[in-house]
């Protein structure tokens, strides 16, 4: 399991932008609140970054596949290929890298379905807090936002919206080092939205997700050096 923290990421510009939908909108933590091209399913991010940053996660986007490099100046130092439609289609994606002791860019080539609009929702760029994956039994739901008003006929006002994903998880941590990392990053977000990569090596488009630990998370100090965190995060929209 990877969190964000700190994030790092100074500023992001796109190579094409529609006048209502900015790539500013790229830094903010509302996912529907999106970047969008002029009209190309092509769009080229750049992202400039602080130093010592090693993740990087983008959320809410109708793209297919992403190029990512990394650069130092005008130098690359790595390139990823990412396919968000294999095994499954994804709106999402997380990226780790080699962490950069300067600072540097990060260059995201997004290309949708030929005809559409490419657009993306949140980018987090930062570093890395890697503790260890949950027990097995995630716990995995959705919260559905429709508005269901029954009418005084007898039938229903229906306006669907798009459910949202919840995961519910426990994991087993070192209390004197990572417990005290999983608390600081909990205490700094408070409800505001994290991008935490859930569960690492299985299929990591399906387990990313920029979302809230609305509760506060709870512990067990049950092990004489081990502590059992639990939480709940619900994605944002």
């Amino acid at each position: 399991m990877i969190l964000i923290y700190p994030e790092k990421l100074s500023s992001v510009t796109a190579d094409t932008s529609d006048g209502s939908f900015p790539a500013t909108y790229l830094e903010n933590d509302k996912p529907k609140r999106y970047w969008k091209s002029s009209g190309s399913n092509v769009g080229v991010l750049t992202a400039t970054v602080a130093a010592n940053s090693d993740q990087m996660a983008l959320f809410y986007t109708n793209a297919e596949s992403a190029a990512v490099d990394v650069l130092v100046g005008a130098v690359s130092q790595e390139t990823f290929s990412i396919d968000l439609t294999d095994p499954h289609s994804h709106n999402r994606f997380w990226q780790s890298y080699t962490a950069q002791s300067v600072i540097h860019t990060i260059e995201i080539t997004l290309t949708a379905p030929a005809g559409e609009a490419v657009y993306a929702g949140v980018l987090k760029v930062g570093l890395g807090v890697d503790l260890v994956n949950p027990a097995y039994g995630i716990g995995e739901s959705r919260r559905d936002f429709s508005i269901v008003k029954e009418l005084n006929n007898g039938a229903y006002y229906i306006r669907k919206k798009d459910p949202v994903r919840t995961f519910s998880v426990s994991f087993l941590e070192d209390r004197a080092t990572d417990f005290y990392k999983f608390t600081q990053v909990a205490d700094y977000y408070g409800p505001k939205p994290v991008a935490i990569l859930v569960a690492e090596g299985i299929d990591d488009l399906e387990w990313c997700i920029f979302g809230h630990i609305l509760n506060p998370f709870s512990a067990s100090h049950a092990y004489l050096n081990h502590s059992t965190i639990s939480y709940t995060i619900t994605e944002a929209v």
